[in-house]
């Protein structure tokens, strides 16, 4: 394999573990509602990310089963970004934990239009680093997905912030 190819791999394999990696927590974002009182519109979108996150791990699981070259566990973060996503996680966890009523459903429409415009762009990345037609398509839609659900959360952000006095 050229070093050019073995590069495209690498940042390919990189990008598809974190977004399995993301695909993980956010298929379980709905489970927040759970113990928090939310709109019938909030808790409609959050559905719609966990099961787009849920297909989309199903699918880069296949993906992989057919690929041995394509690995799901090939995070290579460097101990400070490890550390530093591991603060941010918690601060969120807390920011959730500790908020009510608009407040909450603001808190958690912030913690998904970063987590939806990373993965867009994870799986972006993806596409353009794979070789394979079939992996390029399912890349590119799984970013269409996340990009789309991206748009809602954001108008959904605008409308509350429309609303406060």
């Amino acid at each position: 394999m050229r070093p050019a190819e073995a590069k495209r791999l690498e940042t390919r394999n990189n990008a598809v573990s974190l977004l399995y990696d993301l695909f993980q927590d956010e298929k379980n974002v709905k489970m927040v509602l759970i113990i928090k009182r939310n709109s019938a519109e909030l808790g409609k979108l959050i559905d719609a990310v966990s099961q787009t996150s849920n297909d989309a791990a199903k699918r880069l699981e296949a993906l992989a089963k057919d690929d041995p070259a394509v690995r799901l566990h090939a995070l290579e973060l460097p101990a400070g970004e490890k550390a530093t996503r591991a603060s941010i996680a918690k601060t969120k966890e807390h920011e959730l934990l500790f908020s009510s009523g608009n407040n909450f459903e603001f808190q958690l429409l912030l913690t998904q239009t970063d987590a939806l415009s990373y993965g867009w762009h994870l799986a972006k990345i993806a596409a353009e680093n794979s070789t394979q037609p079939e992996e390029v398509r399912a890349f590119t839609e799984i970013s269409g997905a996340y990009e789309n659900l991206y748009e809602q959360v954001v108008a959904m952000l605008r409308a509350e912030v429309k609303k406060s006095p």
